[in-house]
């Protein structure tokens, strides 16, 4: 729309018009935006919800178009797992798979609704089956307790929860259909059954802009509406009738942002997360790789859990233990915080000893807690040329079951991307300008 509206010759007081988009999450957008990071002219999320709680947060903006196209939120289900619950149930629709997820009659996944506009839409509605007048009450609480004890994981991003599906480990996942039915595969292995608020992209102005820029979003609004382009809209996917009904009662800002926080203590239900995080001190960190890796681990203490159990590894030609796993109260938190900023580059690169002794760590820590989720962070320049190599440990990690996050710092991603393969975690280039967020967004659904 924006290609296509910068070359239909607008003007505005005898001067040519265009629009420029940034293409990134709802949840980023939001983080932009409440941060001060950047503030863009406008804002489209892909649901309303990010607009209710930037309001609720005190930022003004003001609301340009309702729905620029509609779209429609899912849950994909593989057809055999479709199959087995409408012989069951009778009929699909979101209570039945809430209900169904908390008996542990299959797996279900969804992504951070930190970030995520499906996410926090599936966040909230399920809530919202067990008491739809109070989301946040006592009954939801614990109902939401029951169903998250039953979910493998909450993945990260959308390519991490399809390819955990493709694996198996999942047998449901959530997905806006307009993503559904553009991927043939997708559309011959799951049915679609549509759940929650429905998906409007609205378009806001933020903070003070100036009239004319304001003036230019509405021409953008009007051009976007037209019958030609909503026309062109359904060509890509957007606009179809469901016959769905929404049943969810609306909810405001304030609770939305409740619910976020209620995901963040309640998502692990109960059970401790025991992590170790495995930092590159070699030789080629040195410089700008090391000191932005220090500046991820110092500005992601924030976002783990003090109920989580955390320690820290470094490696070069060897391998040290800087932090055993411990509680990430404030003693912990001081002593990593620490052991962090005292990190140096030198040597070699013995990436898998370091994620051999780090595993170690994470299967005696589990001999205390033996319930706890165990996973790992892996933050690299991604090169290796000491001690062993990827096939020397992946069929072990394989049946160990550890999560490998991998965050790179000047890397290569792909040596990266094969660590974190093992068990469907997920890779961060951390030299993109959006990495604190990114990372944020990261430890939110992971700690």
């Amino acid at each position: 729309m924006a290609e296509k509206f910068n070359k239909a010759g607008y003007e505005l007081d005898g001067q040519p018009v265009s629009v420029m988009i940034r293409n990134v999450a709802s949840g980023l957008g939001m983080d932009y935006i409440s941060s001060g990071k950047y503030i863009p002219d406008g804002y489209s999320p892909s649901n309303d919800f990010w607009g209710k709680m930037l309001l609720a947060d005190g930022v003004e903006m003001e609301v340009i178009c309702d729905r620029l196209v509609g779209n429609t939120a899912g849950i994909l289900l593989s057809k055999d797992t479709q199959k087995k619950l409408v012989e069951k149930y009778g009929s699909i629709n979101l209570k039945t798979i809430v209900d169904a997820t908390a008996g542990g009659e299959f797996a279900m996944g969804y992504t951070n609704p930190y970030a995520s506009a499906t996410g926090l839409n599936f966040l909230i509605s399920t809530l919202q089956t067990y008491n739809p007048k109070d989301p946040l009450s006592d009954e939801a609480v614990k109902g939401f307790q029951t169903f998250q004890a039953n979910v493998p994981f909450v993945a990260y991003t959308t390519l991490q929860m399809r390819d955990a599906a493709e694996t198996g480990t999942l047998d449901g996942f959530v997905m806006e259909y307009q993503t559904y039915i553009n991927n043939s595969e997708l559309a011959r292995k799951y049915e679609f059954t549509p759940f929650g608020f429905l998906h409007t992209n609205p378009l806001y102005t933020v903070q003070n802009v100036p009239a004319q820029k304001k003036e230019i979003l509405k021409m953008f609004e009007e051009f976007a509406l037209t019958e030609e382009n909503q026309k062109l809209a359904e060509e890509y996917g957007f606009n179809v009738d469901l016959n769905y009904t929404v049943e969810q009662s609306e909810v405001d800002g304030n609770t939305l942002l409740n619910a976020q926080e209620l995901w963040k203590k309640e998502k692990d239900s109960g059970k401790p997360i025991l992590a170790v995080f495995v930092a590159d001190v070699s030789g080629s960190m040195d410089g700008e790789p090391l000191n932005s890796l220090k500046t991820s681990l110092i500005n992601g203490m924030q976002y783990i859990n003090t109920t989580n159990y955390v320690g820290l590894v470094s490696y070069s030609d060897e391998v040290v233990i800087n932090v055993p796993v411990g509680q990430f109260n404030l003693n912990q938190q001081s002593s990593f915080k620490g052991a962090v900023e005292s990190l140096s580059a030198a040597g070699g690169t013995a990436t898998f000893d370091g994620i051999i002794v780090a595993a170690d760590m994470l299967i005696k820590a589990r001999e205390e807690y033996p319930d706890a989720k165990l996973m790992m962070f892996v933050l690299s320049d991604g090169e290796t040329n000491r001690g062993y190599s990827l096939k020397d440990i992946e069929e072990p990690l394989d049946a160990l079951n550890i999560p490998i996050y991998t965050i790179g710092y000047n890397a290569d991603i792909p040596a990266l991307e094969s660590i974190s393969a093992i068990n469907e975690a997920a890779s961060i280039n951390a030299d993109s300008d959006d990495v604190v967020y990114k990372l944020r967004n990261l430890f939110n659904s992971s700690l």
